[in-house]
């Protein structure tokens, strides 16, 4: 039995090395965090036509883990949620052909955090957006043993009362030996916007597979004012019977939220509605 488990020590081990030697010869990983984009190396961007979003009416969100849209179903699931939402939080999103067509094809705005690149396509979380925002800008955060980035994305609409709504779409990393590397991600993320007032969304795959990194979460965005949304229905996927995905809002009130599976990725989607407070 000893023998044995050495044995799969060793396996792991070489897995482990093949894995980082993949990630060094094949994958393009950028020296730091920035859009996908046709320049070098921008991590924010300003858009000096920013449109608005109408506080009259609810806003309708989804967020969903794409799966890299590897399954049957994907395009069809998508074009589902167009239909009702007017924000789409994508993660695990790579830029390939389908998908940038069924993009420009659906006339949505759209912006990637490179988190890293196969054979030229990027992967990374993805904002499709009805409106342009104001601003946008991407965080990435490398994981402790795979070294392959994951990635956020911040950004900011411009509302017809003259405020903002602030929103990030996040894949938090998964494997790591505690959760300091966990935590440090996180707070990037609550450092940036510490300082903003007004509606604020974040939303995505946060990984938590264990109390600790649950804590960790509710610990952070618990100061910055935020509520978890309840689902009227629940399929999120559970690791160690935990959800890793999530929604937390700030100044909006949250009409209805659900999550329901779907063969067309290992994530169940969540869609939530909200009604903007009176300001």
């Amino acid at each position: 039995m000893r023998q044995l488990r050495s044995r799969w020590a060793i396996l792991g081990v070489l897995l482990l090395i093949s894995g980082i030697l993949t990630v060094y010869m094949v994958v393009d990983v950028p020296a730091e965090a920035s859009l996908a984009s046709g320049e070098a190396s921008v991590r924010c961007r300003d858009y000096s036509e920013a449109e608005t979003i109408d506080v009259t009416k609810p806003l309708n969100i989804a967020v969903w883990n794409i799966f890299k849209q590897q399954l049957d179903g994907w395009e069809t699931e998508l074009s589902d949620l167009s239909k009702k939402n007017s924000l789409i939080l994508l993660q695990e999103a790579q830029s390939k052909p389908q998908l940038l067509s069924y993009i420009e094809r659906e006339g949505w705005h759209s912006n990637q955090a490179y988190a890293f690149a196969i054979n030229g396509e990027i992967a990374g979380v993805m904002t499709l957006s009805e409106v342009k925002p104001s601003k946008v800008c991407a965080y990435t955060k490398v994981e402790p043993y795979l070294r392959l980035p994951k990635s956020a994305l911040y950004s900011a609409f411009s509302l017809s009362d003259g405020n903002t709504l602030s929103v990030i779409n996040l894949h938090s990393i998964n494997f790591t030996f505690g959760v300091e590397e966990y935590r440090e991600q996180l707070q990037s993320l609550v450092d940036a916007v510490s300082d903003i007032s007004g509606s604020l969304i974040i939303a995505g795959d946060f990984n938590t597979w264990s109390d600790e990194r649950l804590n960790v979460v509710k610990k952070e965005l618990d100061e910055l004012g935020l509520k978890e949304a309840q689902y009227s229905s629940d399929d999120r996927l559970t690791v160690f019977g935990h959800p890793l995905d999530h929604f937390f809002y700030r100044d909006l009130e949250l009409n209805v939220s659900l999550s329901k599976k779907t063969t067309a990725s290992d994530h169940a989607f969540i869609e939530a509605s909200l009604t903007f407070l009176s300001q």
